[in-house]
């Protein structure tokens, strides 16, 4: 079996890392070739020509940023069909594109399934990865074992699209407890309340959250340049939330007041760093010490 995989990005490139280095042979396939040269030497082999990549590959790992990505890369290049091939989409999509995914690529023969993930850099290189799985009972059994490269916990949420939703879910949690925590982070600090005073209170009560700790001294020191993920995905994500949530009858009156807010942050420059820049357009007169 040839694994490969495609979108060797701030996620693809550390997974497929993890792959390489778990002695796993691995092809890589990246419209930006330039994105590829570092695994190449850690011995991926890179492929310029996405058809050559496919003809190569039987099992494909998709870490592509949205559906119009995969569309384009899938199914804009006179690939053919997909015969005695898996798909396996990573990335964070609607359930019903995904949906929508596993029909286009079972017409061409091909098998799909989805495995989104929760976490980021960090998590992938310490191999603690979540991995949410939408597929059927035979394919989790099969290719569990990939995950396990990078991740200690590896769930099948159920079909497919459901993995997709529950990943919806988790990352509006992300979104509303990082705007929360800077709206009450900016009000302390400009009231000269002490910093490390609120989050000794924080992290004893049921209201604290890990996140909290781990994007504070963003907060702190306004440095957002390293992203582990940036606000423009964090934008893409929401805006399948506002749409998938309203599907399900879902207010969302609270997730369109947090857009303007991602919307204000992009304006202003931040659109691929880290989302927690999104802290200067909740607390708007930020000052330079407390």
């Amino acid at each position: 079996m040839k694994l490969g995989l495609i979108g060797t990005g701030l996620m693809g490139k550390p997974i497929a890392q993890k792959l390489v280095e778990s002695n796993h042979k691995l092809n890589i396939y990246n419209r930006t070739k330039s994105k590829t040269a570092e695994l190449a030497k850690l011995g991926a082999v890179a492929f310029s020509d996405i058809i050559e990549f496919m003809q190569e590959t039987d099992a494909i790992i998709l870490m592509l940023s949205n559906y119009d990505s995969i569309d384009e890369v899938l199914f804009g290049s006179n690939i053919g069909n997909f015969e005695n091939k898996t798909i396996i989409q990573m990335s964070t999509i609607s359930p019903s594109e995904s949906v929508e995914l596993n029909s286009r690529i079972k017409r061409l023969r091909g098998s799909y399934f989805e495995a989104p993930v929760l976490g980021s850099i960090p998590q992938i290189l310490n191999g603690e990865l979540i991995v949410l799985v939408g597929s059927s009972n035979e394919q989790f059994s099969k290719w569990k074992n990939i995950f396990d490269t990078f991740s200690n916990k590896v769930l099948h949420i159920g079909e497919i699209g459901q993995a997709a939703a529950m990943k919806l879910a988790l990352n509006q949690l992300i979104i509303s407890e990082t705007v929360a925590f800077a709206v009450s982070l900016g009000f302390v600090r400009e009231n000269n309340l002490n910093v490390e005073t609120f989050m000794e209170i924080l992290r004893n009560s049921a209201l604290y959250a890990p996140t909290f700790d781990k994007k504070l001294p963003n907060y702190l020191s306004g440095n957002f340049d390293s992203p582990n993920f940036p606000v423009k995905h964090l934008l893409k994500d929401l805006d399948l939330m506002l749409n998938s949530f309203a599907e399900k009858n879902i207010n969302t009156d609270s997730l369109k007041s947090i857009r303007k807010i991602l919307i204000d942050s992009i304006q202003k420059g931040n659109s691929d760093k880290d989302y927690s820049a999104i802290y200067n357009s909740v607390h708007l007169q930020k000052r330079n010490q407390f």
